[in-house]
């Protein structure tokens, strides 16, 4: 059994972690807010981890996500976008 997989980490800033996975040829997104305040994520901070997708799918809700969009984020939040 193989499996092909990669991860990206993007360097935290405010609180905010992030990092991309890829799986399979499956593509995802892990962000975590840290922080006890409300963070906005600037869509061009997370750009360099989603490539050429435009939209991903919020895993917990089902919600698309508009990655051309600043991506707010509860506090204590974190978000899984599958794309």
């Amino acid at each position: 059994m193989t499996e092909n997989k990669t991860v990206k980490y993007h360097i935290p800033q405010q609180g905010i972690y992030m990092y991309a996975r890829v799986r399979d040829g499956k593509n995802g997104m892990i962000v975590l807010n840290s922080t006890d305040c409300e963070q906005v994520l600037e869509a061009e901070y997370y750009k360099p981890l989603t490539k050429e997708c435009k939209t991903g799918k919020e895993i917990s809700t089902g919600k698309t996500v508009d990655f051309s969009e600043n991506l707010t984020l509860s506090p204590r939040k974190s978000l899984i976008i599958e794309f």
